[in-house]
C-alpha cells in the first residue's frame, strides 16, 4: 500500500512539472504579484548585466505627429535625443491630450527580464506596458497612473520582471495624456532586456 502512495506522489510531481513548463502558466502566476513601480534611480544596467540587451528594430503607433520627424520610427534604435525637450528625434503622437499606444518589435525573441523606456518630454504618462509574443499572446508587466516627473530628464522608466517562461519580441506601451495636462509625452527609445536560453 505504501508503494502505491509513492507512485501516486511521483506521478503527481511529474504532472505538476509538466504544467509549470507549459507556455503561459508562469505568466498567469506573475500577474498575481504586484506590478513594478517606476524607478528613476535605477539605471538600466541594474537589469542582469549578462543579459541580452536590444533596441527596437521597427515600430508602429496609434498616431504620429509627423513622419519621419516625431514618427514611431524615432523610438527605434538607441537613444539619440541628448536632452529633454520637444525634439523630432523622439516619437510623439498627433494629440497632446489623448490616449495613445506605441508598439515596438525586436530582432530576437527573448525570455524577458525587463524593459527600459527612455522618455525625453513630459515623462511619465506611461500607464501600461505589455509584452506581445507569438499568436498574439500578451502579458501586462506594468500598470500605473500618470505621474508628473521633473528630474531626471531624459527619464528612463525601468521595469524589472521575473524571467518570463516564454519568449517575447514585441513591447506595447500605452500613454494616457488626458490626466495631467502636461502635453506630449515623447519616447526616444525602448530597450528590451532578456535571455535567449
Amino acid at each position: 500500500m505504501k508503494w502505491l502512495r509513492v507512485i501516486a506522489l511521483l506521478f503527481g510531481l511529474a504532472l505538476l512539472s509538466a504544467c509549470v513548463g507549459a507556455p503561459g502558466v508562469d505568466e498567469l502566476a506573475g500577474l498575481a504579484q504586484p506590478l513594478p513601480s517606476p524607478t528613476a534611480d535605477s539605471p538600466p544596467e541594474a537589469l542582469s548585466p549578462g543579459a541580452l540587451r536590444q533596441w527596437a528594430v521597427s515600430a508602429t503607433a496609434s498616431s504620429e505627429y509627423a513622419d519621419p520627424e516625431w514618427g514611431a520610427v524615432q523610438a527605434t534604435g538607441a537613444p539619440d535625443t541628448p536632452r529633454c525637450g520637444d525634439y523630432q528625434t523622439a516619437w510623439a503622437p498627433v494629440g497632446s491630450d489623448t490616449l495613445e499606444w506605441l508598439e515596438l518589435q525586436y530582432a530576437l525573441p527573448v525570455y524577458v527580464l525587463g524593459v527600459n523606456i527612455v522618455q525625453t518630454f513630459n515623462p511619465s504618462q506611461v500607464t501600461k506596458v505589455e509584452l506581445v509574443g507569438s499568436f498574439g499572446r500578451t502579458v501586462t508587466i506594468y500598470e500605473a497612473a500618470p505621474v508628473s516627473i521633473d528630474q531626471p530628464c531624459p527619464y528612463t522608466l525601468s521595469i524589472e520582471v521575473p524571467r518570463t517562461g516564454v519568449r517575447y519580441d514585441t513591447v506595447r506601451i500605452t500613454l494616457d495624456q488626458t490626466v495631467l495636462g502636461l502635453g506630449w509625452n515623447e519616447i526616444d527609445a525602448v530597450e528590451l532586456v532578456g535571455e535567449e536560453e
